[in-house]
């Protein structure tokens, strides 16, 4: 990312170490209206690619793909790593319009 410093980096990646933390980020940049691929972009970019594609399964370069928006996925398989990293399920919920 432009402007952070590798200090920095390092400290958001220690943060993102904390499920509880990495849970809450993601929850709360949801909760802000940002659509569901945005926010878990925003979330790899944060605890870093390489500790996503760690704990995903997923090679670096998918996810690095991903990140850079050169490739999109699925709800399903977004829900599928959700799952797998952060330990959160997904539910839709519709509501009556007003």
């Amino acid at each position: 990312m432009v402007g952070r410093s590798k200090s920095y980096n390092e400290f958001m990646a220690v943060k993102f170490e904390d499920l509880t933390f990495a849970q809450t980020y993601l929850k709360l940049v949801l909760n802000e209206g940002v659509e569901l691929d945005e926010a878990l972009r925003s979330t790899i970019r944060n605890m870093g690619i390489k500790a996503f594609a760690d704990k995903s399964g997923l090679s670096l370069q998918a996810v690095s793909d991903f990140v850079a928006n050169r490739q999109s996925w699925s709800t399903d398989k977004m829900a599928k790593h959700i799952l797998q990293v952060f330990n959160l399920k997904m539910k839709v919920a519709f509501e009556v319009a007003s």
